[in-house]
Parts: structure tokens; C-alpha cells; sequence
């Protein structure tokens, strides 16, 4: 790692473990909250106006250090300026995030910098725009005379192949992916939206999901971690229950975390996923 990547890495973990503008305003002006369903990244800003100026703006949440450690810098970019100055902040802060070239700001910005790294991890950028996208949500709603919105980090640039659901051969006590019914092909069509964030690949593809069974409008998922340790399974837990549950016929999602058999890649992963790992 370079000095400048330790730099801006010590620049996040810094506003993460000392955040600015942290808390809630008691009266807010408008109030704005934002969810990633992705990384579990949850946040509410609440605002304070006068006129068009940003006089005031506070945040809480929870999630990674990525995703709150930029609402801290968000805050501390916009907060005194207008509603103009403050959409012209974040369309370049999103340009940072999400096109190749880099970017320099004024000194008074530079911590947001330090974000640019997050770039090599594309699966963390929506943690890092989560509250960018969240406070323009708000400040569109207030222009429109309203004082209260939400954002949902959509799921564009996230990897996804309806059109290929590999059937893996797995030891005996799991039951493979087989295309039986329109409707189970459509859940293992959300189920490619549900991405590992350490590997950076659906869970479809690793061979993760053990079974589909649907009864009506409920749906058991049957799967597995790449690991009995893994500490995000509960973001996977969470992101399988958000892309099924969106499924207009889907009333219950029903995730079943197993272990048995355990994963093993070099036979339940597809053959992209296993060229991604390394395997052959």
C-alpha cells in the first residue's frame, strides 16, 4: 500500500470514528433517509433551511466506515452553501465516484479525496454515494414543497445474467439449481443481484444457493457462506431477502442458512466464477 493510500485511509477511518455534524436536528426544515439494501448501510439526514441555504444539516446512521465516513464529509462540504452550490458538489463528488478520470477539489474539500480509492472496490461505490444521493432526494423534495424523502440505493452497474442459471453438481444432502418453473427462474434471477461483497461475485454463480422451494406466494431460500466464520452473512441474509421480497408475487421470503454440504468451489462455483477465483 502507498503512503497516499495509508493517508486516506487514516483521512476515512478518522471522520468514521469522530464523525462531523453527527446527531439529529430536533425541528428540521426537511428530513431525508437513505438505505443501501446491498451492505445494510442505513441513514437519516435532517436539514435546517433558510431560503435555499443549507444553514444546518446533521446525519445518523449505520453501516461500514465507507458509507459513514462520507456522510460526514458530505456534511461538512455542504453545509452553509445553496441548494445550487450543494447539487454542483455532489454531480462532482458522483463524477469522482463513478468515471474513470480523477478529480481535484478546493482545499476546504479535500478530505473527499480520500474516497477515490473506493473506486478499486466497485461493489462499495454505493456506499459511498448512499448519503450524496440521499440528501438530493431531500433537497429535490423541499423544492417541490415537500419536507420529507428517502432513498434506496438502486442496483445499476451491479453485475447480472438472467439469462444463464448453471446447474451445479453438489455432494449428496443439497439440492442443485434446476430450472422447473418460470417462477423459480425469476428468483434465481433476483438471486444474481445478490452479490458477496468480499469476493465481488453473485451467489448464484459461486454456487451458493442450495435449493429453491416455493409454496404460493413464499419462498424458501436454501444457501450457504463461503465460510462458517464469514461476518457478512447477515448483509447476504439482508440482500436476499430485499431482491426476492421485490418480486410483485413474493408475500414471504424464507432464507435457510445451511452447512452441509460445505462449499466448495472447485465444484459448485460456475465456470466464470471458478476463472474469477483462480480455479481450474
Amino acid at each position: 500500500m502507498s503512503l497516499a493510500d495509508d493517508l486516506y485511509r487514516d483521512i476515512i477511518l478518522e471522520h468514521f470514528k469522530n464523525p462531523r455534524n453527527h446527531g439529529r436536528l430536533e425541528k428540521p426544515d426537511f428530513r431525508a433517509q437513505g438505505a443501501n439494501p446491498f451492505c445494510g448501510d442505513e441513514l437519516e439526514l435532517t436539514a435546517a433551511v433558510r431560503g435555499d441555504i443549507l444553514q444546518d444539516l446533521k446525519f445518523e446512521g449505520k453501516g461500514c466506515s465507507i458509507s459513514q465516513s462520507s456522510a460526514s464529509m458530505m456534511t461538512e462540504a455542504v453545509k452553509g452553501k445553496s441548494f445550487a452550490e450543494t447539487k454542483e458538489i455532489i454531480g462532482s463528488f458522483k463524477k469522482l465516484m463513478l468515471e474513470s478520470k480523477p478529480m481535484e477539489f478546493p482545499g476546504e474539500l479535500e478530505d473527499l479525496e480520500a474516497l477515490e480509492g473506493i473506486k478499486k472496490y466497485p461493489v462499495r461505490i454505493k456506499c459511498a454515494i448512499l448519503a450524496w444521493n440521499t440528501l438530493l432526494d431531500g433537497i429535490l423534495a423541499r423544492e417541490r414543497g415537500e419536507n420529507q424523502a428517502s432513498h434506496v440505493e438502486g442496483e445499476e452497474g451491479m453485475k447480472s445474467d438472467t439469462d444463464r442459471f448453471p446447474a451445479h453438481e453438489v455432494s449428496a444432502g443439497a439440492q442443485p439449481i434446476r430450472s422447473s418453473s418460470s417462477k423459480e427462474e425469476e428468483v434465481r434471477a433476483a438471486l444474481t443481484r445478490v452479490i458477496d461483497p468480499e469476493l465481488n461475485m453473485n451467489v448464484v454463480d459461486l454456487g451458493l444457493i442450495y435449493g429453491i422451494e416455493i409454496h404460493d406466494g413464499s419462498v424458501k431460500i436454501i444457501y450457504t457462506l463461503t465460510s462458517p466464520g464469514c461476518p457478512l452473512g447477515p448483509v447476504i441474509k439482508g440482500q436476499v431477502q430485499g431482491v426476492v421480497g421485490r418480486l410483485p408475487w413474493v408475500n414471504e421470503v424464507q432464507p435457510e442458512l445451511v452447512w452441509s454440504p460445505p462449499w466448495d468451489p472447485k465444484t459448485m462455483a460456475s465456470e466464470e466464477a471458478k476463472a474469477e477465483l483462480g480455479i481450474w
